[in-house]
């Protein structure tokens, strides 16, 4: 299955008894239910439901490894930080220690799981992608380019960060509604989610589209032929 780097990971520890808690009252998904050996996808979001960062949880029992975009976890802690306050729950960087890897064009029917072995750990996360975390001395055999990996996932609409995932947009209208549990509690955001579901208006979409014939300010990710596009409902 093609390989590709993944230069812009970015991986957290997260530790106490409180972080599955703090997670589910801040994010998007229902993650109170998360168990060893899980996986799970989630977004932060802010009081106005626009995207800070998608990220991956991996529960490793004695504490939550969180996978996020590099770039975005300046303003991720910024939000969740203030927000720590009595919790037991401490947050400590461990990119340094790791090379992070994409998978895709997978044939999984473990989405949700991950697994370990020998320094590497790879979380299925969703239907054809896998996500590699690897210590710095493993070795993970790379056969494809992050550029071959962004025209495959225009074909298959799949929204990635720096692209569609970004503060523009709130979580529907950059293809993130999986990640969007329709029956947990309060979190950050979800007065302004929830409205948009049950009025269904969602304002904007993820769409394919043909890359010569589409709106050009609305192209997110510009393929050879194809390309991704956020545009108005």
């Amino acid at each position: 299955m093609p390989t590709a780097p993944y230069l812009d990971g970015h991986l957290s520890v997260w530790r106490g008894n409180d972080v599955l808690s703090f997670i589910d009252g801040l994010s998007t998904n229902h993650v109170l239910d998360l168990k060893e050996g899980q996986f799970r996808l989630t977004t932060f979001t802010t009081a106005q439901a626009k995207v800070i960062d998608r990220v991956g949880l991996f529960h490793m029992g004695a504490f939550v490894a969180v996978f996020s975009h590099g770039p975005y976890w300046k303003s991720l802690f910024a939000h969740i930080s203030p927000r720590i306050l009595g919790q037991d729950v401490t947050i400590s960087n461990a990119t340094e220690n790791n090379n992070f890897f994409i998978q895709f064009g997978v044939e999984s029917d473990d989405v949700g799981t991950f697994s370990s072995s020998e320094g590497t750990t790879v979380a299925h996360c969703m239907p054809h992608i896998n996500y590699i975390v690897a210590s710095k001395n493993s070795e993970v055999q790379v056969d494809s380019s992050i550029s071959d990996f962004h025209e495959w996932r225009v074909d298959h609409v799949i929204p990635w960060q720096g692209f569609e995932i970004s503060e523009k947009h709130h979580a529907f209208a950059c293809g993130l509604a999986d990640d969007v549990h329709p029956a947990k509690g309060c979190y950050i955001g979800q007065e302004l989610l929830t409205r948009m579901r049950t009025r269904g208006k969602m304002g904007r979409e993820l769409i394919c589209v043909d890359t010569n014939q589409a709106s050009q300010k609305d192209i997110t990710t510009r393929g050879l032929s194809k390309s991704l596009a956020i545009v108005r409902l």
